[in-house]
């Protein structure tokens, strides 16, 4: 085996381990269905849809430090765009998702102009764009079905690959994740990757130093676009309708929570924060079949929902900043405490 294989396998060695532990899964998580009363592979290829998408955000956001609080418009671009073109024009689903992608990045190079505004000018811009998008899925009832939705949409499929089952759709899911994990890791360590984060820093030191600013935001943007339309077209196939629901404005707090929850400037913090909006729901609807008799307001958590997706937002920023992957990682490494006390740093100040 050559230095360069052996040190290419060294840097990827988390992604392997993580991609194995994804392979055993299944095998571990059928007999646990039963006593835990959780189908752990249901929730989990939702979690490795929303890591795709997340994790796009996160270059956006963490990386290249371009605040976006309307991706779920991406997100909801790419699922009707394969939704449409599998289900009334007949097109095989791979190539929806590809369009899905295609569909999603050029919308976000038309949408670019608003990178020159930033901070929170930048967010409030993508605030409306994710509202434009989901008035647009709502009454465009020609091409969108509007508020009745789309029904009937094909399952995914690949050729020459059997998706037919939920754990072969877990599979395919995952393989696609992971294969975004990997380039996305790459990326981060290119000088593309250093280009960003440099911007991130000081969009005028980066100039200076040659970095063409304004193309280097467009294509993040762009690629960040094409990631949620991936994500979208997947979301999709696997559940079979989609409607202007759920591509509301809560779709974008749940995704810029995934993000700043699992840790920004981390690609695995949009698995981690993925994972855990997404286990929040399943694991309080489980709660009564756990405990019995449970408080009203667990029942009807559905109604609170964005509430408590804000509260860990807010929660977050104030005690744990750097996200639950830093933190941890730093409680490990250097042994410090992963949590922030706001108030008695203010103090010492």
């Amino acid at each position: 085996m050559s230095k360069r294989t052996v040190a290419v396998l060294n840097r990827h060695k988390g992604l392997l381990i993580f991609a194995a532990f994804m392979a055993l899964l299944p095998v571990w998580a059928k007999p646990l269905a039963g006593p835990m009363k959780l189908d752990l592979i249901y929730p989990m290829r939702m979690v490795g849809v929303f890591a795709i998408v997340a994790v796009g955000l996160n270059l956006l956001m963490g990386y290249a430090g371009q605040v976006s609080l309307g991706h779920g418009a991406f997100f909801g671009v790419g699922a009707y765009t394969s939704a449409i073109l599998t289900v009334k024009a007949g097109f095989p689903v791979w190539l929806g998702l590809i369009f899905a992608i295609v569909v999603a990045a050029a919308i976000g190079l038309l949408v670019a102009p608003i990178l020159r505004l930033k901070g929170h000018y930048l967010a409030m811009a993508t605030l409306g764009l994710g509202f434009i998008a989901w008035v647009f899925f709502r009454e465009m009832g020609w091409l969108t079905e509007g508020n009745v939705g789309l029904r009937g949409i094909p399952k995914l499929s690949f050729p020459w690959i059997d998706v037919s089952t939920r754990t072969s759709e877990f599979y395919a899911v995952w393989i696609i994740a992971i294969v975004v994990l990997a380039l996305c890791s790459n990326l981060v360590r290119s000088r593309f990757g250093r280009a960003i984060k440099a911007l991130h820093q000081s969009e005028v030191a980066a100039e200076a130093m040659g970095v063409n600013v304004s193309w280097h935001k467009i294509k993040i943007f762009m690629l960040s676009a094409a990631l949620g339309g991936l994500a979208g077209g997947i979301f999709a196939h696997l559940q079979g309708y989609i409607g202007p629901a759920q591509f509301d404005i809560i779709l974008s707090i749940e995704l810029v929570t995934m993000v700043v929850v699992g840790g920004m400037e981390s690609i695995w913090g949009a698995v981690a924060g993925a994972g855990l909006i997404i286990f929040i729901p399943k694991i309080v609807e489980a709660l009564p079949k756990w405990l019995g008799d449970v408080p009203a307001w667990v029942e009807n958590y559905s109604n609170y929902e964005g509430i408590v997706f804000g509260l860990i937002l807010v929660m977050t920023m104030i005690f744990m900043p750097s996200g639950i992957t830093r933190g941890l990682s730093d409680m490990v490494r250097y042994r410090r405490s992963p949590f922030v006390n706001p108030f008695r740093k203010r103090l010492v100040e």
